[in-house]
């Protein structure tokens, strides 16, 4: 496909650890935009993957990776990027990338971009503006996608979807509301929005607080004595039961049975905890669960990919302001987490060069089932049975 009109400034040439050809075009770069609200303006980061099957017609999708404030290189790096990452041999050594079989690039072009302003590369001179809200996400991403198909004509004809996982369970459907709403005005250009797709998404407090324990007990985590000890402690209110002492002795045994559990994926054990252990250590836990992965013909460098910066399933969203990954690392210990591939590579002074990124001064599916995933992927964009 011949990108005439495309910001040839943003055109990625070449990649730091990577040796081979690209299968596709790859831009990157800053969408500045102003709400005209005399707000500072925000540097919205975007990287874009070209299909490498035909672009010129192939849908264009919007990744928005969750947090709230999480890169959405974690979907490039971990997930469904172009490449795999090898870590280096050496602590801090670069990373080796090498072309990846089940990228959702083979079936579409893809728009990663970092989202709010103050997440991963995309920054304002006046950093008080990070403090944001949803709706506010939503309408600067909208005003993003904009000029975006402005620097990217060609693609305004292509079928668009937005797509995100975990807190973008948020992101995506206001995010999809308000591009909805610029169609049906007449806002130019014109994007040819088809659909959304959310996996594993956050939802609301009582939602998805109260399915903690029938969840548990449903993947037989929990015994039957513990499940029903709660179900008559709590009566379903395990989310907000206010000032009920046998609900929460009951959901504190939950909570003890399960320890040492990777509650990011909990078919898979967890190999990043402070002890080193492997495995899910908890001695309440089922036998079957604490020899997941244990046994596995899974190349070890796959199995120990527990890096997704997901929204764990004990994580009940909650109103008001949530807390930044980078926050609450900075405070707690986050089970189940390792971005030290991703972190060296993208803080690499060369690798920020070629991605013309200068910031101004379980759960996620596609990471434990590439095969799968881009498959179902795929039956989605086409409008076929999944």
């Amino acid at each position: 496909m011949n990108i005439e009109a495309a910001p040839q400034r943003s055109l990625v040439k070449t990649l730091p650890g990577f040796t081979g050809t690209f299968p596709s075009k790859h831009y990157a770069g800053y969408v500045t935009i102003d709400d005209g609200y005399d707000q500072p303006s925000k540097n919205l980061y975007y990287y874009f993957v070209l299909s490498e099957r035909n672009p010129s017609v192939d849908p264009v999708v919007l990744w928005l990776n969750g947090g709230p404030g999480c890169s959405s290189f974690d979907g490039f790096v971990y997930e469904h990027g172009p490449f795999n990452f090898d870590a280096a041999k050496q602590p801090g050594g670069m990373p080796t990338l090498r072309l990846n079989p089940y990228s959702w690039s083979k079936v579409s072009s893809i728009i990663y971009l970092d989202s709010p302003a103050g997440v991963g590369f995309s920054y304002s001179y006046n950093t008080s503006i990070y403090q944001t809200g949803d709706l506010k996400t939503a309408y600067d991403t909208h005003l993003f996608l904009l000029k975006w198909f402005e620097q990217f004509p060609e693609f305004v004809g292509n079928e668009f979807y937005i797509a995100g996982e975990s807190f973008a369970g948020i992101y995506v459907p206001t995010l999809a509301s308000d591009v909805h709403k610029g169609i049906k005005s007449g806002v130019k250009p014109v994007i040819n929005f088809k659909g959304y797709m959310i996996g594993n998404g956050v939802c609301d407090p009582g939602f998805d607080g109260n399915a903690l324990v029938p969840f548990t007990h449903g993947m037989g985590l929990i015994s039957d004595n513990l499940f029903k000890a709660a179900v008559v402690a709590c009566k379903g209110h395990y989310h907000n039961y206010g000032n009920n002492i046998d609900c929460e002795l009951a959901l504190t045994k939950i909570e003890k049975a399960l320890d040492g559990l990777n509650i990011y994926n909990i078919l898979e054990p967890c190999y990043h905890s402070p002890t080193g252990a492997q495995g899910n250590t908890s001695s309440q836990l089922p036998e079957s669960f604490k020899q997941l992965g244990m046994s596995s013909d899974k190349p070890l460098s796959v199995r120990k990919r527990m890096f997704g910066r997901a929204w764990p399933f004990r994580a009940p969203v909650k109103d008001g302001i949530v807390p930044l990954w980078p926050q609450l690392m900075e405070n707690v210990h986050v089970p189940c987490i390792d971005d030290r591939v991703a972190t060296t590579w993208l803080n690499n002074k060369q690798v920020r060069k070629a991605i013309h990124a200068d910031p101004g001064a379980g759960h996620t599916v596609p990471e434990y089932k590439p095969q799968e995933s881009l498959d179902f992927y795929s039956r989605w964009l086409q409008g076929q049975n999944i």
